[in-house]
């Protein structure tokens, strides 16, 4: 599960680490950490256009959604995107083999659940500002309005060692694709390429630490830096 991410870099950190550009970046607005509920829009790398950073909301869409109702319903269950069942889940089986992106981040937000207190972790990579979140997309047209919206979810997979502390409930992550691995993600055609960038990402590449619990009662912050400011040790 992946519900919490922060990206707040800015567009010329975002475009020296993936090799992307920005086509509208008055359109980027920086998150220290906002929820996908919220269904913001996000910078966003898709394999069709990679050499662009264009923005896309946060909940995918499919194609084929009739309308408006039925995209608002859909588009709260389709934040992540399972490994084991994106090759067959209508909402996902098409876009996973056409339509793969990249979503760059400074880190994503889970809880640890102690009892009955849930402490939030900010995770993020070591040594590095941002990294990317593999991801699937579709593009989907309202037809009352013609107003098109551009839409993805985050894939998720099981948790590394690191993740099954942070994430003690569920045992997920999402998927992380390395520098490495770009290419791949976005353009691969075969199944046995894809499928084994969704594994859970080696260890000592990440780190995580607790954060205040007032994060969890903001679902979009755009100004308070603060609180993503560590309250523990930092745990690799």
């Amino acid at each position: 599960m992946c519900f919490t991410v922060s990206i707040f870099a800015s567009t010329h950190v975002i475009e020296t680490d993936t090799g992307s550009l920005f086509d509208h970046p008055e359109d980027y607005t920086p998150f220290f950490h906002v929820s996908a509920f919220a269904h913001p829009s996000l910078p966003f790398i898709t394999g069709a256009e990679p050499e662009r950073v264009s923005m896309a909301e946060w909940g995918l869409i499919p194609r084929w959604t009739k309308d408006e109702a039925a995209a608002h319903e859909l588009r709260a269950m389709t934040l992540n995107a399972r490994r084991e069942t994106i090759y067959t889940k209508p909402s996902f089986r098409d876009a996973i083999v056409k339509r793969r992106g990249l979503l760059p981040v400074n880190a994503f937000v889970e809880w640890r659940h102690l009892e009955k207190v849930k402490q939030p972790h900010l995770v993020r990579m070591v040594g590095s500002e941002i990294f990317t979140l593999g991801c699937i997309w579709e593009e989907w047209t309202n037809k009352a309005s013609g107003e098109q919206h551009r839409t993805f979810s985050i894939v998720t997979t099981d948790a590394n060692l690191l993740m099954s502390y942070v994430h003690n409930t569920k045992q997920r992550m999402p998927v992380v694709i390395p520098h490495g691995e770009r290419e791949a993600w976005l353009h691969a055609a075969d199944r046995e390429i894809i499928e084994p960038l969704m594994r859970p990402l080696d260890e000592g590449l990440l780190e995580a630490f607790p954060i205040t619990r007032e994060v969890s009662r903001i679902k979009v912050n755009t100004t308070e830096a603060e609180l993503l400011e560590p309250v523990g040790d930092v745990i690799t």
